[in-house]
């Protein structure tokens, strides 16, 4: 396998992202499959409805920033996955008080060439590892309920907590270093998808 292939799938994961933070729809929607499926922490959808969804954000304000790490891609012919550490900045209110919630991730692509000679993105999801929250301005206390704290997964809680904060419902699905079990089935099914004939 070429290193140009893994060179061209990392540009196309790491585009994504860049293009998603700097709203830049037309920029984004090309690094997709018309029959992709994007599924982390707020939603689970199609590629296309993906950037929708993330442009409507934008407009009303939600800004959800991603500091990357270089991909590491494994090549089978038109098929790839990328692996990403991801560092992703989610700013909210909580009770009036400004906030910071950072959670670190690792996003991982499914990535096809297809007859165009174009690599873009099949799937989308993550493996989500841990978070934390800090008041925008210092001093501040965010009023966190701590019941409702003790009931999110340790591996997102106070990213569910913003999410639900903004009317989503937290996903209690998604694969975690708390939920090793959710992790392995999900490589296991990316490793079936990249080594399919």
């Amino acid at each position: 396998m070429s290193q140009s292939d893994k060179l061209a799938v990392a540009e196309v994961i790491q585009t994504e992202r860049a293009a998603r933070d700097q709203g830049q729809w037309a920029r984004m929607a090309a690094c997709y499959h018309p029959d992709s499926v994007v599924s982390i922490s707020w939603i689970e959808t199609s590629g296309p409805d993906f950037v929708a969804a993330s442009e409507r954000a934008f407009a009303a304000g939600l800004r959800h920033l991603h500091q990357m790490a270089p991909s590491l891609v494994t090549l089978n012919g038109d098929r790839a996955l990328a692996e990403t550490g991801c560092a992703i900045l989610l700013g909210g209110t909580i009770g009036g008080v400004e906030v910071m919630v950072t959670s670190h991730a690792r996003l991982h692509a499914r990535v096809e060439r297809r007859d165009d000679g174009l690599w873009r993105i099949l799937r989308l999801g993550a493996v989500y590892f841990e978070d934390l929250i800090a008041p925008r301005i210092p001093g501040q206390v965010p009023p966190l309920d701590p019941q409702r704290l003790a009931g999110y997964r340790p591996s997102l809680r106070f990213l569910s907590y913003l999410l639900e904060e903004g009317g989503k419902t937290p996903r209690a699905d998604l694969a975690g270093i708390d939920r090793p079990d959710l992790v392995a089935a999900m490589l296991d099914a990316e490793q079936r998808w990249l080594n399919q004939p």
